[in-house]
């Protein structure tokens, strides 16, 4: 069996991503995102060479967009797109057919190696798709992990199903009482409420799930502004005397205590 090393720098999908949202010049969650990323790249056995948060005074003035850094074992960078469409208000939702491995790299990390969920998403005819593990257990969304209210209880698919531990889904658990659980989709069927989360669309209502309607729930729009507070907090403290979000994010564990 060869090691990774003799692959040279050929090794297709072999590294790890992570998206933070910036507004107004102004990253979010940084340290957060920082901490997700070393712990990423230990499991594939990276380690990043060019720490990211130190980049953060090269973001555009005032610019929105979605801010990527990228470990590789060829390289390391990081890049900013201004011209990320702001995401919908709401979602529809269908599951996919697509199946992801409970203990798989690909399924549990942000690697680079990202078609299986590319495939989910375009496989069904809502704007994201629900994916499942190998025992048919609700895993996430293809791009986001997955919340459901029901009886005025939060849940959401236990990380031993092999979901993503989410910047905002660990914001959300740090808020709210959430209650990790296997199971499988007939259980989005019975939910009263159904939303979306990750670093860039924030938190996200469904209105949609297969073929049965849902209304915008009030506990999704309750986090959402409790969220966009959060974000004005990390605004603020950006624009003063040059203090950069990192520095405040070190600084603000109320804010992002329990944050993954």
């Amino acid at each position: 069996m060869p090691d990774i090393k003799d692959f040279g720098d050929f090794l297709p999908g072999y590294g790890v991503f992570e998206t933070l949202r910036v507004e107004e010049g102004t990253a979010f969650f940084v340290e957060e995102h920082w901490k997700s990323l070393q712990q990423s790249a230990k499991m594939l056995g990276l380690c990043p060479r060019q720490d990211f948060r130190k980049c953060v005074s090269r973001l555009p003035k005032k610019a929105t967009g979605k801010w990527r850094w990228i470990v590789s074992r060829a390289e390391e960078k990081d890049f900013f797109d201004s011209r990320a469409k702001e995401p919908q208000e709401v979602f529809s939702l269908a599951v996919a057919e697509t199946r992801v491995g409970s203990r798989n790299w690909d399924s549990r990390l942000k690697t680079l190696s990202y078609l299986v969920h590319y495939q989910a998403r375009l496989s069904v005819e809502a704007d994201e798709a629900v994916i499942l593990n190998e025992h048919g257990e609700v895993v996430s969304g293809a791009m986001s992990n997955l919340f459901w209210v029901k009886d005025a209880k939060i849940y959401t698919p236990s990380v031993e199903t092999g979901c993503r531990k989410g910047i905002i889904r660990g914001w959300v658990m740090s808020e709210m009482e959430v209650i990790e659980t296997r199971m499988g989709p007939e259980i989005l069927q019975e939910a009263d409420e159904i939303f979306l989360t990750n670093s860039w669309i924030g938190i996200r209502p469904v209105v949609r799930f297969q073929n049965r309607i849902l209304e915008r729930g009030k506990i999704a729009m309750e986090l959402s502004k409790k969220l966009k507070a959060t974000y004005s907090l990390f605004k603020s403290a950006s624009s003063l005397d040059g203090i950069s979000s990192q520095i405040f994010n070190q600084g603000a564990e109320e804010l992002s205590e329990g944050a993954r």
